[in-house]
């Protein structure tokens, strides 16, 4: 029997591979795209202080490197709070009384 997290696990493979796909779909076309125009752009003349404009390559390592630190301060924060909330908390993360709730609805008289 398949359990929620393998079903949910499931979902993201195929949602993570489509996204995959799409970007190599959009790196393949961009780079085909550059190295067709690559003779049409005008040489640009020097920019002041060209030299101290960080790379966008290393825009993006420091954007992402602060990304992962912020998903991981969220990380930690989200388990905390599942830790601080534990005693009203079952194993699985269930409230006490919803695993004490009975398994057939009894109408009131």
């Amino acid at each position: 029997m398949t359990t929620t997290t393998e079903m949910f696990s499931g979902y993201e493979d195929q949602v993570l591979e489509g996204l995959r796909q799409s970007q190599e779909a959009v790196v393949k076309t961009v780079g085909t795209w550059a190295e067709a125009s690559k003779n049409l752009m005008p040489e640009l003349p020097s920019l002041p202080f060209a030299d101290q404009i960080p790379a966008a390559s290393e825009l993006v390592e420091q954007y992402f490197h602060f990304a992962e630190a912020l998903l991981g301060a969220q990380k930690e924060y989200a388990g905390a709070v599942i830790q601080a909330a534990q005693p009203v908390l079952g194993t699985n993360g269930a409230t006490a009384t919803a695993r004490q709730a009975p398994t057939t609805y009894q109408r009131a008289s």
